[in-house]
């Protein structure tokens, strides 16, 4: 690799990062960034004065300002189409308009078993008119967003296909990070630009022979076939895209940059051995390249690598060399000033950064490794060790954003499923053209690829069942820094590696830095002495209390079963709770109570309250004695001692019911949430909110419930809150159980900022995972489990 490769790399890494702030943190963020670029860059031109790093500094800032006039205006545009729909979503305003499908739709798949009705599909708005409440609006740009349609909304939404423009009707909630459109009205938009063509029409009906030619095979195998192929993973358990997710493949089931490698290598190759001159050649690798593109859709990872194949396949055809860093600089320089929403998504982030490792660090990567081990270790196979180990680390930073877990299996997964993805590609592809002419020959290939999908989710699923698999790492900025600083120190060390200081040193950070996960992995480790424990069940409540310095069989109250019994199960083996003294049913909706099967044998409740609405009575746990706890209710043993504060009466939750403006679910269980008081020996004090809504809260707080040391905030972190009431109890510690990547955006930030406004820490089960608070003066909250 030449310096001549590397000259777009600054420029273009500069102008995407801009793109990157501007679409996560506003326009204005951007032009602040941009300036002050600019300003480092006039302040090393000064210091250089006329040399030759100056006019290199001068090219790379012409080209960021070059790019800038269009990523301005661009960003811009964002902004305005997402201030749009943050302000219906804040009114809780209709809106109308129309949407471009970003995939098939599908039954949600995450969130507890009684969220899972309807149909949703990822889209992006159709720049044009929208209606917003009574005004018209003009939508400037793009903007992702999921609909949401249930009832006769789910047929007609049922009906579309990925890439046709749809009319929908609806509500918006959520944030800039999530927008939701939960539709009453949807419907085909003929008139929107591009309409329902012949070519849709055909890649639909190519989807479908595919479906219908792996319909014999295990769902996750023949959805793992398609995935590798078109992108295609419907059938998919979310059990195994999360198993997937955590061994480090999740690529392989989203169309990425290295099928157009395995497609331009099942083309090339043949026509190479068949004698077709080098011309020709290329353009139909060319014309198969943009027919597979049109195929999978406008997966970022795919458009990524497409525009970068571009200029290399143009520059070959024309007989000179193309640097493929300076088409990887290109690409996300073009990607960001023409579409930075596209640019910033986590699919071509992923895929870039892994790309830009394999380029720039594999091939240094693997002759230190060759040199490392005294060249009993050759260059092949260095490099196939480099490969996955630096695409890995470039990903990880943001990997961490996304889920606060690594894997130490990761490398050795991709490793190992890397000899048997590319077979399986092609396979899969062949049989996707075959299955026009011929289904039944289709079938059998997709049989044999099949065989290699089932290798490979052997291979997640026993790594996944390894120690290591989810070490928990800081969430944030915290963990995408803390990574960065240990790449950079990894590079470091490679780079003196022959060095004897370097070397102790490394080792000396390593021990430090792998001692306290290992420790966490060995098989005799025990959770420590808790008084108030979190448990990560997806989403839903499930809260242990004890008092401090408790026998594992010593009293213990369970708040909530979440929605999964097995999760819950999950929970107590962990923290080893034994005996269940008293459950707290806080009122009766199935991501409070749903867990309840868990409860059965030894950890039979002793006893257990239920809020006064006579259908509470159906979500109780059987052969537990059950007591109806309103105002006043008390339970009290070794120094633990609850209190009930909220509700009166079932009357009393009907009529705050009544009085919700439009954040209620239709009936009074929200607001017949038991709230409790804990109160321990040391005076520590708690209170629960259940899933109480703003006018019950409200009330709550006319009763003036005192300052509280930790909350557990309502409804998993709705926007829908009253926020006297959070100052009145003014916390140290806010408690959020919430599931990872729910559809509902809990916890919002309104919320989030409420609390944190308090000077809470906050702790949310989908960032922290199960958290347990342990007995002993000053003890620090800990993760125990992984988020769920």
């Amino acid at each position: 690799m030449t310096r001549a490769d590397l000259r777009l790399l600054p420029g273009a890494t500069c102008v995407w990062a801009l793109a990157v702030l501007g679409v996560t943190a506003g326009g204005a963020a951007a032009i602040a960034a941009g300036a002050v670029l600019v300003s480092l860059a006039l302040t090393a031109l000064t210091l250089l004065g006329p040399a030759r790093g100056a006019r290199t500094i001068l090219a790379h800032l012409a080209l960021v300002l070059l790019a800038g006039l269009l990523l301005i205006p661009a960003l811009h545009r964002h902004d305005g189409t997402a201030e749009v729909l943050g302000e219906a979503a804040a009114d809780g305003l209709v809106v109308e308009l129309t949407v471009i499908a970003g995939g098939d739709p599908a039954p949600p798949s995450g969130g507890p078993e009684w969220s899972r009705t309807g149909l949703q599909m990822m889209a992006r708005t159709e720049p044009g008119p929208a209606r917003i409440g009574r005004t018209q609006e003009q939508l400037t740009a793009a903007v992702p967003v999921l609909v949401r349609a249930d009832g006769e909304a789910a047929e007609g939404l049922a009906r579309i296909r990925d890439g046709e423009p749809v009319h929908a009707r609806g509500r918006v909630s959520g944030d800039a990070s999530l927008l939701v459109l939960r539709a009453t009205e949807v419907g085909p938009a003929q008139e929107a630009s591009g309409g329902v063509g012949p070519g849709q029409e055909t890649r639909h009906r190519l989807r479908q022979i595919a479906r219908d030619a792996t319909a014999h095979l295990p769902p996750d195998e023949a959805a793992l076939v398609r995935g590798m192929t078109t992108g295609d993973t419907s059938g998919m358990g979310e059990k195994t895209e999360e198993i997937m997710r955590r061994a480090g493949i999740s690529h392989l089931v989203a169309v990425s940059g290295a099928n157009i490698a395995f497609v331009l290598a099942a083309v090339l190759g043949p026509l190479l051995l068949a004698g077709v001159r080098r011309r020709p050649r290329l353009l139909i690798a060319a014309g198969v390249v943009a027919g597979y593109v049109w195929l999978v859709g406008d997966e970022p990872s795919v458009q990524r690598a497409a525009t970068m194949a571009a200029p290399l396949l143009a520059a070959r055809f024309a007989g000179v060399r193309a640097s493929p860093v300076a088409a990887l600089a290109l690409t996300v320089a073009l990607w960001s000033v023409l579409d930075p929403v596209t640019a910033a998504s986590i699919g071509f982030l992923l895929s870039a950064l892994a790309t830009a490792a394999i380029l720039l660090a594999a091939p240094p990567l693997a002759r230190a490794l060759e040199q490392m081990s005294g060249g009993r270790l050759g260059r092949t196979a260095a490099l196939v060790l480099a490969v996955p180990l630096v695409a890995q680390a470039a990903c990880t930073p943001v990997l961490i954003l996304l889920t606060p877990e690594v894997s130490v299996w990761a490398v050795p997964v991709n490793m190992l499923v890397g000899p048997l993805v590319g077979p399986s590609t092609v396979l899969g592809l062949v049989a996707l053209v075959l299955g026009v002419l011929w289904p039944g020959g289709a079938a059998v290939l997709y049989g044999i690829a099949a065989g290699g999908a089932h290798l490979v989710l052997l291979i997640a699923r026993t790594a996944d069942d390894l120690p290591g698999s989810r070490i928990a790492v800081p969430d944030g900025t915290t963990g995408v820094l803390g990574a960065i600083a240990v790449l950079l120190l990894a590079g470091l060390a490679v780079a003196g590696r022959r060095r004897p200081a370097v070397r102790w040193a490394t080792a000396v950070v390593l021990v430090i830095a792998l001692a306290p996960g290992i420790g966490r992995m060995l098989p005799v480790r025990s959770t420590p002495g808790w008084s108030l424990a979190l448990c990560a069940v997806g989403q839903g409540d499930a809260l242990l209390l004890r008092p401090a310095g408790a026998a594992r069989d010593g009293p213990t109250v369970l708040v909530d079963t979440g929605p999964d019994p097995a999760a819950l199960s999950a929970c107590l083996d962990l923290l080893q709770v034994q005996d269940i003294d008293l459950l707290v049913l806080t009122h009766p909706h199935a991501d409070h109570t749903g867990g309840r099967d868990a409860l059965t044998g030894a950890r039979t409740p002793a006893q257990q309250w239920v809020c006064p609405l006579p259908a509470a009575a159906a979500d109780v746990v059987p052969g537990a004695p059950v007591e109806v706890a309103t105002t006043g209710t008390g339970w009290e043993q070794d120094g633990l001692a609850l209190t009930v504060l909220w509700p009166d009466s079932a009357q009393a939750a009907e009529r705050a019911s009544a009085a919700e403006r439009g954040s209620g679910e239709g009936d009074a269980a929200n607001d017949c949430s038991i709230a409790l008081e804990a109160r321990w020996a040391d005076g520590t004090r708690l209170v629960t909110l259940g899933d109480l809504e703003p006018a019950a809260q409200e009330q709550l707080a006319a009763t003036e419930p005192g300052p509280a040391d930790i909350v557990k905030v309502a409804h998993h972190g709705s926007r829908f809150q009253h926020a006297p009431l959070y100052e009145q109890l003014d916390p140290d510690l806010a408690l959020v159980p919430v599931g990872r990547e729910n559809t509902f955006g809990h916890p919002t930030d309104e919320l989030l900022d409420l609390v944190r406004g308090t000077g809470a820490q906050v702790l949310r089960t989908d960032v922290h995972g199960t958290v347990v608070l342990p007995t002993g003066e000053d003890a620090a909250p800990r993760s125990v489990a992984p988020a769920r």
